[in-house]
């Protein structure tokens, strides 16, 4: 049997909540306020702004706000510290190093200045590196997903392949394992040392793929606002509606409960 252990980390009952991100013990969630944006940390205002702002990430030492095309990154007490124009069709911002990675839902073009948007790494006081022929060879195309695992692994997105790429910290590929079930589905996922836990719209897959290969499926309803936390937080997913954020993981049995990623950024 398994069930969800779930956890509110955020309730607003003023504001509607527009994006939010969690890391360790802390919570930071960006609000949309009446004409303005802010942007709360562990419950405290610690910015207003213009609207406009529609993700919010915590970086290794800092967070970032992005607004059209810029990523603007801050202070945890809201100081303005670098910001830069990073393009269109944002689909995820990926903690990574002092900053992130910046995932595009196109191949369209980034701009003279950086060639192809498919894969770009942006960090206060850093001119922003294209990741363009990482992201041709490892086939990430569209939507990749990335979780922390030894410490990186993505999922390949190619048209003729199904593959899960374990990448080291340059996110140089170290080895590749064929998935016994289609990705294309995929909303986010997360791995321990042993299990890959990988969810659908309506169901819950687990596959033990460092022991006995075995995938197990349970029904659930996850939604698009659903991604995954782990290596940064007890739990493994969180989800973020205009009214809270929520966190969440699988409990099968106790193995499943006590396993987990202890790395940190």
């Amino acid at each position: 049997m398994m069930h969800l252990k779930e956890e509110t980390l955020f309730r607003s009952d003023q504001w509607p909540i527009i994006d939010a991100d969690c890391k360790k013990d802390q919570v930071i969630v960006l609000l949309k306020g009446k004409g303005e944006n802010i942007v709360q940390l562990n419950g405290q205002k610690i910015f207003t702004g213009p609207t406009g702002h529609w993700k919010i990430r915590f970086t290794q030492e800092h967070f970032c706000l992005l607004n059209h095309t810029t990523l603007s990154f801050y202070t945890l007490t809201g100081e303005l510290i670098f910001e830069c124009e990073v393009g269109n069709d944002i689909f995820e911002l990926f903690p990574y190093r002092q900053g992130v990675l910046c995932i595009y839902g196109d191949e369209g073009v980034f701009g003279k200045k950086l060639g192809k948007n498919r894969l770009n790494y942006a960090a206060p006081f850093q001119h922003t590196e294209s990741y363009y022929d990482i992201a041709v060879q490892n086939q990430l195309v569209y939507d990749a997903l990335f979780a922390r695992y030894k410490p990186y692994t993505c999922l390949s997105f190619g048209m003729d392949s199904n593959q899960l790429f374990f990448l080291d910290a340059q996110l140089k590929r170290e080895r590749t394992i064929e998935l016994p079930f289609y990705t294309g589905n995929i909303i986010a996922y997360a791995l321990t040392y042993e299990f890959g836990v990988f969810l659908e719209e309506n169901r819950l897959l687990l596959w033990q793929f460092e022991t006995t290969g075995q995938v197990s499926e349970y029904p659930g309803e996850f939604t698009y606002n659903t991604r995954a936390i782990f290596s940064r937080h007890e739990y493994l997913f969180m989800t973020v509606s205009e009214e809270k954020v929520q966190v969440f993981k699988p409990i099968l049995n106790s193995w499943l409960a006590t396993s987990r990623d202890h790395d940190d950024y």
